[in-house]
């Protein structure tokens, strides 16, 4: 019969000891001795035991000192604790196995306490484990009885912001420094407008042309047509010897390059022809509609979808760098109340929760969500498995 017992990562059962999810009422050590938790420590994020700092009543005395953790009792030899002096202040072996846990013992000789938290896992947490290991859907939509809708819009409001900041990221990646700042933005700018017009398919061979076009460009360039020569130049549909790479596979009309290029300089076209001294006001949040009427552009989801994820952070980047406050905390507020046409197929995994708000299906932040925490299993970070397993 295959072993079975806690089958998931030791960080795993680190945040389960961190956040008490398990049954503390009536906790016993392995030998028999009541064991009451004061204080689970403090995660210790350098060498030595996982926790720091720990109070405990074993049997009536309080006990000061660190918990170490392991999902098998068996690993504290497996990595030289026994030999080595940083676990002799280890005064509890915390474990999570269905056989009867080995003893162990510290450099010095002592013998810490141990405590098999197996049989204190919550019926919740235990489904959660085997679902997590047998599915290829979110682990947490069939094996959860009670998802609470609360806790699910706290995590994806956390989820939502984080996506801001990694946008953010990205674009300050595409910021040269030496250039002049008016200059370096909208070059950021632009190119993250490019990149974002070749998803999926195109990204980086569109952020390529966008460079090349925008190095090609002089001041004498200003009518449309030359721009648009240049940036075809600049792609090399043409050029045997050219080192972009086009994928076409797969890819709708709509969103193949000899459509999209045209669009993105008649775009580019606005972001660099507006006075920078106007972007540096609250109002600038209002330039994007503006620019892609003047372009001749529909404002269909694409460009909806990049107005949060590349403008929006882009003015966040611009108010941080011109200590423009104002502007700052308005892309930021209208970040976090923006609404978005997300492609369906994209939130699929959200449909078995059921909920009946459904406004995630309006927040970008639910994808960041998906691809983050729930695809990478990044469970043990989420408050909808927390809620759910204290329920």
């Amino acid at each position: 019969m295959a072993k079975q017992g806690f089958q998931h990562s030791e960080a795993f059962l680190q945040w389960i000891w961190e956040n008490l999810l398990f049954e503390i009422g009536a906790l016993q050590t392995d030998d028999g001795k009541s064991l009451q938790i004061i204080k689970q420590g403090s995660l210790n994020h350098s060498d030595g035991p996982d926790f720091k700092h720990a109070i405990l009543e074993i049997e009536g005395v309080r006990w000061h000192g660190d918990v170490e953790i392991h999902t098998e009792s068996n690993h504290w030899d497996a990595h030289n604790h026994q030999i080595n002096p940083d676990y002799n202040t280890v005064v509890l072996h915390v474990v999570a196995e269905e056989e009867k846990p080995q003893q162990v013992y510290t450099e010095n000789g002592s013998r810490p306490y141990v405590i098999n938290l197996w049989s204190y896992l919550s019926p919740q947490l235990h489904l959660f484990l085997n679902s997590f290991q047998n599915t290829s859907s979110l682990p947490c939509s069939s094996s959860l009885n009670f998802i609470s809708e609360d806790a699910f819009y706290r995590q994806l409001q956390k989820a939502h912001l984080e996506y801001f900041e990694k946008k953010a990221d990205d674009f300050l990646r595409l910021y040269d420094p030496e250039l002049m700042p008016s200059t370096a933005w909208k070059h950021a700018l632009v190119l993250s407008i490019w990149d974002g017009l070749g998803i999926s398919h195109n990204r980086r061979a569109m952020q390529q042309t966008a460079s090349k076009w925008l190095e090609a460009r002089t001041a004498e360039v200003q009518s449309l047509e030359d721009d648009l020569e240049l940036a075809f130049n600049a792609a090399g549909f043409e050029d045997a010897l050219s080192n972009i790479q086009w994928n076409y596979k797969g890819m709708r009309p709509a969103s193949h390059p000899r459509r999209r290029i045209p669009e993105a300089v008649r775009l580019s076209r606005q972001v660099l022809d507006e006075p920078f001294e106007n972007m540096l006001h609250k109002s600038a949040t209002e330039a994007w509609k503006h620019w892609l009427e003047k372009a001749g552009i529909k404002s269909t989801s694409r460009y909806e979808i990049l107005f949060g994820t590349v403008y929006l952070p882009a003015l966040y980047v611009l108010g941080s760098l011109f200590v423009a406050h104002t502007l700052k905390e308005t892309a930021l507020q209208r970040w976090k109340r923006l609404k978005s046409p997300i492609p369906a197929t994209l939130l699929e995994p959200f449909k078995k929760f059921d909920l009946e708000d459904q406004r995630y299906q309006k927040k970008l932040g639910s994808v960041h969500q998906i691809k983050a925490y729930c695809r990478a299993g990044q469970c043990s970070k989420c408050f909808v498995l927390k809620k759910a397993i204290q329920s």
